[in-house]
């Protein structure tokens, strides 16, 4: 998330605005697919992955950039501790206020539901090993990702930034891209590729760290600039290309090829990071379309933490026989809307607001020398 209005890119707003559909469709999609006994119906499922791959890239591009700048101007404890607490302060009230709600509304009817519930308030659900299959709280298993990526890469970096400069730091960034790879491909075949490689944090923490590639190409190589057409239509290609492999031929959402199982999330983070410099360079004429752009980009998170609940709850109405199935469906995006409407105006924005000021004092105590 870009902070502060003047530092947004509508392209980045609608990326993320596109990568929230994706996952809707998934989730909506499969319903309706099961629903009305559509063949395949599982393949709805596939929209997902295009989904994160889009939340994951864009998260590491921004928070890149952050942690280059941080580098530039020296890095240090207080530098390391005032991203942590940005991130954090980003990413934790929303969740588990929406945590705390589910506890209450919908409780875990795991037997060690007090301990599941540790592990997700603790973003430990998934750290290196599979969530429970029970589908509650289902989608906050990307939310462990972007948080241990925040903690482990953000303190990683930039000790040895401090210690060797901006190669410490591409250091780091080489190992975050390798190891989770190295670690997906000793993975077992017959372990559930959805449970077992996708949604855990260990294996996962590339897709963040390509990202950051990213951040670090468009700081110091201008020429994409010149050629960001072309690197668009090259990363569109490479996106439709895996949706019509994913689709037509294996036709199924749960992977089982070794090469399939662990290069598949690199071609989506490569075929996402391409439209990046594109997407940087779009504009609109409109002040008005960009705002509609930045408060959906800006809703995007509490839809996608909540959007899963509604649609099991919305079901649940159906298989009781209370409401039909399009209102039910109907019903669960128009309370994720007006839940997410709640969350950014009365939560995030405030939350942002007590950040700005809290930055703008510090750089201030900084300057006077205090």
């Amino acid at each position: 998330m870009v902070d502060g209005q003047a530092r947004r890119s509508l392209g980045l707003d609608v990326l993320r605005v596109a990568a929230t559909a994706c996952v809707l469709l998934s989730h909506f999609g499969l319903f309706a697919a099961v629903h009305w006994h559509l063949p395949h119906a599982d393949l709805m499922f596939v929209a997902g992955p295009f989904g994160l791959a889009g939340f994951f890239v864009l998260s590491g591009y921004l928070i890149g950039g952050m942690l280059l700048r941080i580098v530039e101007a020296g890095p240090g404890f207080r530098a390391w501790r005032g991203f942590t607490l940005r991130r954090l302060l980003r990413v934790l009230p929303t969740y588990l206020l929406w945590l705390i709600v589910l506890a209450l509304v919908d409780p875990p009817t795991h037997p060690m539901a007090a301990g599941m519930f540790m592990h997700y308030f603790t973003l430990t659900q998934n750290f290196a090993w599979p969530m429970s299959g029970d589908n509650w709280f289902g989608v906050s298993w990307s939310l462990a990702i972007e948080v241990w990526f925040y903690l482990a890469f953000g303190a990683l970096s930039l000790a040895a930034a401090a210690r060797w400069g901006m190669r410490g730091l591409y250091a780091v960034l080489v190992g975050f891209l390798v190891l989770p790879l190295l670690a997906r491909a000793c993975m077992p075949t017959g372990l559930p590729w959805d449970a077992w490689v996708r949604k855990i944090a260990l294996l996962r923490l590339d897709a963040i760290a390509s990202g950051v590639v990213m951040a670090v190409a468009v700081r110091r190589m201008p020429w994409l600039d010149r050629h960001r057409i072309a690197l668009g239509l090259a990363g569109a290609a490479v996106l439709v290309g895996v949706l019509l492999w994913w689709t037509l031929i294996v036709r199924g959402f749960e992977l089982r090829g070794w090469f399939a199982r662990t290069f598949v999330f690199d071609a989506l983070q490569l075929g996402v990071a391409l439209l990046v410099p594109m997407l940087l360079g779009l504009r609109h004429a409109s002040a008005r379309v960009c705002a509609c752009w930045a408060w959906l980009s800006d809703a995007t998170y509490a839809i996608y933490l909540v959007h899963l609940s509604m649609l099991l709850w919305a079901f649940q109405l159906v298989q009781q026989g209370i409401i039909p199935f399009l209102p039910a469906l109907a019903l669960a995006l128009v309370a994720t809307l007006l839940w997410a409407a709640f969350s950014l105006h009365i939560i995030e924005r405030p939350i942002r607001r007590w950040r700005l000021r809290l930055a703008t004092t510090a750089r201030a105590v900084a300057g006077a020398g205090v």
